[in-house]
């Protein structure tokens, strides 16, 4: 975390020198990430010797482990709720994909540690404010030092280059509570031109940073040496494979010519006719080391085993996973899972109200109606296979004893119990008013047939 006082004057000269800082500091991390997630893995560094079995094999557990865990988070959308009227901010952000940008950013969050949301307005009539996914490779924001830690600003940097991948310089745009500005650097990081500040009405600082843990760490951060280790054993597994293919033919008590031509003539006959002639005496064998594969077995499970312990994110091809498993035994299983999802959803949750208070902003100078951000209830579902039976009688047992929005809300297949009741609602009334018309024919004698 960047920090600075809070009567620090805030100027693209500023923002310049925590460019130069976070490039320093913090993208060999974030990119040494980004690489394992896209299976660019240390094993695929490692040389030999000319001759040896280098084989380079890249099993991905850390993509594994990102997608499980983002999805895990936030594969169903999430849910506003309040008292008060929030249907025009709901509708905002239903027109800025929210729950796609949702999804994106807490695939950014496991793999980095951290994730970035800048909030801008379109060109449209009215003009409505929109969302977009910052690399953490290139954006940062900067706090104050006091305990609260506000936000003072924010900055993305995109680098340019020519046709043949040179570095020309870096674009770059800072962000604070009432405007931006653009401004350029060198490939040398120094400040070159600045451009003139643009207000916007978000009140904020447009740019948010959403943490994925305490210490900001990715989800696979923690196993990157276990996953090296279950690559190197992979690896190794088939150079022992191929070494035993290629082991040497020990010949004993045998001489196969006098010149070094006469034994390569009688080594290729060898090898084309597959026959070989001995002497009395003479004996062959190949050398060869044995392989203990049981124990190389034990050992891969064990890393593997490892790598989802201390991630905390299960391995679901498991066999303690398959077949017809009840609610609680399940719980116990993903209690690991829960407790890292928990801790993630309460950063996020934090950065999805920072975000409707941006949106509320806007909405405020647009119509001039204030929506309090804090009454706002905010609901993330998880999202794994659900038995449908065990959680209909237990709406059933808990009839008349909790509310039905919140027996219903239990419901996976329910995606919003408000509405869902409302429609029940009006299913009975529709059924209730069709028995009265019967009931009303029946008494009028009308179109009854008499015996």
């Amino acid at each position: 975390m960047f920090t600075i006082s809070p009567s620090t004057e805030i100027s693209a000269e500023l923002a310049a020198r925590f460019v130069k800082k976070h490039n320093e500091k913090a993208v060999p991390r974030l990119a040494r990430l980004k690489n394992y997630y896209e299976g660019k893995h240390d094993i695929l560094k490692r040389e030999k010797d000319v001759g040896l079995s280098n084989n380079k094999v890249v099993i991905n557990h850390a993509a594994y482990i990102a997608n499980i865990s983002s999805g895990y988070l936030t594969g169903n959308p999430v849910s506003y709720k309040s008292e008060a009227d929030i249907e025009p901010l709901v509708d905002l952000l239903k027109k800025a994909d929210a729950s796609t940008q949702d999804a994106d950013l807490a695939l950014d969050g496991a793999i980095y540690g951290r994730m970035f949301e800048l909030i801008y307005m379109d060109n449209g009539e009215p003009a409505r404010p929109k969302l977009a996914k910052a690399d953490p490779l290139g954006a940062f924001v900067v706090y104050d030092n006091t305990v609260q830690h506000n936000e003072l600003f924010g900055v993305t940097y995109t680098p340019d280059r020519d046709f043949d991948d040179k570095l020309k310089g870096y674009d770059c745009m800072l962000y604070t509570a009432d405007h931006k500005q653009s401004f350029r650097l060198d490939g040398r990081l120094l400040l070159v031109s600045v451009d003139e500040p643009q207000e916007h009405h978000f009140g904020l600082v447009p740019l948010l940073e959403i943490w994925n843990s305490p210490i900001c760490s990715g989800d696979f951060e923690a196993v990157i040496e276990l996953i090296d280790a279950y690559n190197t054993l992979a690896s190794d597994r088939i150079n022992d494979k191929e070494q035993f293919v290629d082991a040497l033919l020990v010949i004993i008590g045998q001489v196969f010519g006098d010149s070094d031509e006469e034994k390569s003539e009688t080594f290729r006959a060898v090898k084309r006719n597959r026959l070989l002639e001995l002497s009395e005496g003479g004996s062959a064998q190949f050398l060869t080391r044995q392989l203990d594969e049981s124990a190389v077995e034990i050992l891969r499970k064990a890393i593997k085993e490892d790598i989802h312990t201390i991630s905390m994110v299960p391995d679901f091809s498991d066999e303690k996973f398959s077949g017809n498993t009840s609610g609680v035994a399940m719980a116990y299983k993903l209690f690991a899972f829960e407790m890292m999802a928990k801790v993630k959803e309460r950063f996020f949750k934090e950065g999805l109200r920072y975000r409707l208070r941006c949106f509320a902003n806007v909405l405020s100078v647009q119509r001039g109606s204030r929506i309090d951000v804090d009454e706002i209830e905010i609901t993330m579902s998880r999202t794994l296979p659900a038995n449908n039976t065990e959680l209909a009688q237990m709406v059933a047992t808990l009839a008349d004893q909790v509310s039905n929005e919140t027996l219903i809300s239990q419901l996976p297949f329910v995606e919003d119990a408000e509405k869902e009741l409302e429609r029940l609602a009006a299913e009975k009334q529709q059924a209730a008013k069709l028995q009265s018309d019967l009931f009303s024919l029946d008494s009028d004698g009308d179109d009854l047939i008499e015996e």
